[in-house]
């Protein structure tokens, strides 16, 4: 005989003043094979809507508990997304983890996103089928696990030669806000010709379980998560440790921060200058990269490398990396994120997950536009050292610098070569490949890009009017830090 739990309330903006997170516990007498969850809200609207109503999230933990940072209980997220979820042994509902339903005290969580001066009237109806299947499985719901691998990876093959791969480092399915399955979206990422693509969904590692059975060919899968705050997003690469999304303060970032790192993964701020969806932390945070480039270059992605460039100039060394932020839509292409665009191309010791984020923590990428390029490389020289992308340049007083950027498929975009103080130098690239050299004065940095005017034609015919199609980035180099000695 089924068990059932209905619960109704009232949350108030007070409550929301206090606390992003409400939580409702209530507690299974007897492990349960399948549990189903429900809710509604009064006055929802969608959360791309800043007013006029309610917009809570929902997720659940079990008993194992809900403590801050990592709650060992957590079993699932879907945001606003779904109304409704199920988690039995065997399977779950996207963005929830299968597993053992043992006795005990669980929380429904709520996430109070938006609530509107009139609050919020809510209603949770659960179902608990009480009476267990035989156990297929024990301990804790399965995880695809990578520090391990990673680490093995990098022992086997870090004496491998530096080769190019590229790849998309924001990607969401099914599991959290994207519309299609993994399946999907490792089919566009072959058929686009990436190498490698980060499954970031939001709050949520449910996906990860999928990625032995997409292991085909030549495509890595990064296990990935979109931490995904209400005051900043923050992605994390290379573990399925599930790491806690309910900051408000610095202290609580950085806590999650230093458990993604302890679980070997890493931490790169998401969409910084984006709008709604702006960084609301410090800057000063250990993170390992910042996303300067996130979708189409309209994008608020102006505002996100004027913040990069502000961090170059207070003398940070923070690489800089891209996303395309794709949903992955279950059909025909909609809107105007694409698969790809940015990529983010990485000078790999392998084609493996800690070869890909050996580079990105090292500086040694670029992004450009297209999944076809344009690409940049970018060195130094002086009489005494010399440094590549990422790299440090130790510089004496009486020495000058030479600078050679090499470029590919960027015939027709303008060459910029900057420093803190600006643009050094401007060049018109004509043939591909095609290199670049400048005589630099010593700087704290130098990192190049490709600039150049928009084609209509490249336009998709339903990206947004009035777009000023005059001096978009095609590519953008990390820079070369100057050590004056």
């Amino acid at each position: 005989m089924p068990l059932k739990f209905t619960f109704t309330g009232h949350i108030t903006p007070e409550d929301k003043a206090r606390s992003d997170y409400f939580y409702v516990p209530f507690d299974l007498p007897v492990p349960a094979r399948r549990l189903s969850v429900q809710y509604r809200y009064s006055d929802r609207i969608s959360a791309d809507k800043t007013e006029g109503g309610n917009v809570i999230d929902i997720g659940i933990f079990d008993p194992r508990g809900i403590a801050f940072p990592g709650g060992q209980g957590f079993r699932g997220w879907s945001g606003s997304n779904r109304q409704a979820f199920t988690i039995a042994t065997s399977q779950a509902t996207p963005g929830y983890l299968a597993g053992p339903l043992p006795a005990g005290r669980y929380q429904i969580i709520l996430g109070l996103y938006r609530i509107w001066p009139g609050g919020a009237d809510y209603e949770i109806q659960i179902e608990a089928e009480a009476e267990p299947e035989p156990a297929n499985a024990a301990g804790d719901p399965p995880a695809f696990s990578t520090p391990t691998l990673i680490k093995r990876e990098a022992q086997a093959q870090k004496s491998r030669p530096p080769i190019w791969l590229k790849g998309d480092l924001q990607t969401h399915t099914h599991h959290s806000d994207g519309k299609g399955p993994l399946d999907l979206l490792v089919s566009k990422a072959r058929t686009v010709g990436l190498d490698f693509v980060a499954i970031t969904d939001h709050n949520t590692i449910s996906a990860h379980a999928l990625f032995p059975a997409q292991r085909t060919g030549d495509l890595v899968l990064i296990p990935g998560q979109e931490v995904t705050s209400y005051y900043g997003h923050l992605n994390v690469w290379g573990t399925s440790r599930w790491c806690d999304f309910r900051c408000r303060r610095d202290a609580e970032m950085a806590a999650v921060i230093d458990l993604a790192h302890k679980s070997g993964a890493l931490c790169s701020i998401n969409h910084p200058g984006g709008g709604d969806l702006a960084w609301n932390y410090s800057t000063d945070l250990r993170v390992d990269s910042f996303e300067v480039w996130n979708g189409p270059w309209p994008n608020h992605n102006t505002e996100n490398l004027a913040l990069w460039d502000q961090l170059l100039k207070g003398g940070r060394q923070i690489p800089a990396v891209g996303g395309s932020d794709y949903h992955c839509p279950d059909g025909e292409e909609v809107g105007f994120v694409r698969l790809g665009q940015p990529t983010t191309w990485v000078k790999a010791g392998a084609r493996s997950i800690a070869g890909i984020l050996d580079a990105i923590r090292a500086g040694r990428a670029c992004i450009s536009a297209f999944p076809d390029g344009p690409r940049l490389d970018i060195y130094a020289t002086t009489s005494s050292s010399s440094a590549e992308m990422g790299g440090v340049l130790p510089l004496h007083l009486a020495e000058s610098v030479q600078v050679s950027v090499e470029t590919i498929n960027a015939a027709g975009y303008s060459l910029r070569l900057l420093s803190e103080a600006g643009v050094i130098q401007e060049t018109t690239i004509t043939t591909s490949p095609e290199t670049v050299q400048v005589n630099a004065p010593a700087q704290l940095y130098l990192r190049a890009e490709l600039v150049g005017d928009l084609s209509p034609d490249l336009l998709p015919a339903d990206a947004p009017p009035g777009l000023n199609l005059r001096a978009w980035r095609f590519a953008i180099s990390n820079p070369i830090y100057v050590q004056s000695l």
